[in-house]
């Protein structure tokens, strides 16, 4: 069975834990970062689902999620990376572009067609 890694950091739309099953994934669930982090580096995933924020108090990073993709490009190479973001961060989203890996990038709200089309 196929494994997806869903990160959720704030929150505010819909739960697709029920489409990534529907779709054939086995669900994993985080809503902390590092415990996330450690999921990615205890499991191979075929993909992940991780939401993008941005805050300015961040000094090195340019998003929530950079370790996160460290880590699963290091622990699962060839996963799918679906990207979900408010777009009022675009900018800061084009720089974690520039550095890490990404399949598919979808601003919020987000519909279970696209998400949907960025899985299969």
């Amino acid at each position: 069975m196929k494994r997806l890694l869903f990160f959720v950091d704030e929150g505010g739309f819909d739960d697709f834990r029920e489409l990534f099953q529907q779709l054939g994934f086995a669900v994993d669930f985080e809503d902390s970062q590092r415990k996330a982090v450690k999921l990615a580096k205890q499991n191979q995933y075929d993909a992940l689902v991780a939401e993008f924020s941005y805050n300015p108090e961040f000094r090195d990073r340019v998003s929530n999620i950079e370790s996160l993709l460290a880590t699963l490009q290091k622990h699962s190479p060839t996963a799918k990376i679906v990207i979900l973001y408010d777009s009022i961060n675009q900018p800061q989203l084009e720089q974690l572009k520039a550095r890490y890996k990404t399949d598919s990038t979808l601003a919020l709200p987000v519909t279970k067609k696209q998400l949907q089309n960025c899985l299969v």
